[in-house]
């Protein structure tokens, strides 16, 4: 499955072929990794090879972002999808900075949004960020999603406990918003 998104940009599932690209050294930028816990140990290939061993599962859905002259730039996912509970918990990393202001992560969540409420029949999807993390709390209002609650001291960030904030939104709330 592919979805165009526009401006040359695509999503499509995570091709093996991706781990021999630059996907692994984003997890060794720290600027990449800022707000989450990919760049606080080492991974090396077995760990990506693994991990992409394990995607066919029908607990998360993990798609590759694209550019068509830049290739593969980043990932967007539903993890821990419950079917019973019918949600699933929203993540994106741009690993290619270059892309970085672009709204690509906008036109990215907004394909995934849809995806997982009319074709995988979730009721909400939630997120939670650092209350640092400006960008994903701009994006994650900017998809619809409220604000829920927070974490407080949740997350351990160079050097300083941070709140975790809370984002979610309903498949209701979101068919709303669309045109």
């Amino acid at each position: 499955m592919i979805y165009t998104l526009s401006d040359g940009y695509m999503v499509r599932p995570l091709q093996e072929c991706d781990l021999d690209g630059p996907y692994p050294g984003w997890f060794e930028d720290q600027e990449v990794c800022r707000y989450n816990s990919h760049g606080k140990f080492a991974k090396n290939a077995d760990w990506f090879r693994s991990f992409y061993q394990n995607l066919n599962r029908e607990d998360q859905l993990v798609w590759a972002i694209c550019h068509d002259k830049d290739g593969h730039i980043g990932n967007i996912s539903l993890q821990g999808i419950s079917f019973v509970n019918r949600n699933a918990e929203f993540a994106i990393l741009i690993g290619n900075r270059n892309h970085w202001g672009k709204a690509v992560g906008l036109r990215a969540g907004d394909a995934l949004l849809r995806h997982g409420f009319f074709k995988l029949n979730l009721e909400r999807i939630y997120c939670g960020t650092a209350a640092t993390n400006a960008g994903m709390q701009k994006l994650a209002t900017q998809l619809g999603m409220v604000r829920e609650g927070a974490r407080r001291r949740h997350l351990f960030l160079d050097g300083e406990w941070v709140d975790m904030l809370e984002y979610g939104v309903l498949r209701e709330e979101f068919q709303r918003r669309m045109p």
